[in-house]
């Protein structure tokens, strides 16, 4: 679990945006979809989404957080 500041810190660098790129994904390059800051963890409410650590090990930096929307972050879990 990412510290409140490491999550702060991520989401202004996505601009609030989602930043998966992953290839597998249906979208070209980033996802960027719009997302909704109260909305973290909300499940398939549009705007939703989660901070996923890119190590799996949760390191205490933005630099290890990813902004992801929770359609990419469900479909990684598929």
């Amino acid at each position: 679990m990412f510290s409140y500041v490491v999550v702060q810190q991520a989401w202004t660098r996505s601009s609030g945006r989602c930043e998966c790129a992953r290839g597998n994904h249906q979208h070209p390059g980033r996802c960027n979809r719009l997302l909704i800051w109260e909305r973290r963890t909300g499940e398939s409410k549009p705007g939703a989404w989660v901070a996923e650590s890119k190590s799996g090990q949760f390191r205490p930096d933005a630099s290890d957080c990813e902004i992801v929307c929770w359609q990419c972050y469900t479909a990684g879990r598929a």
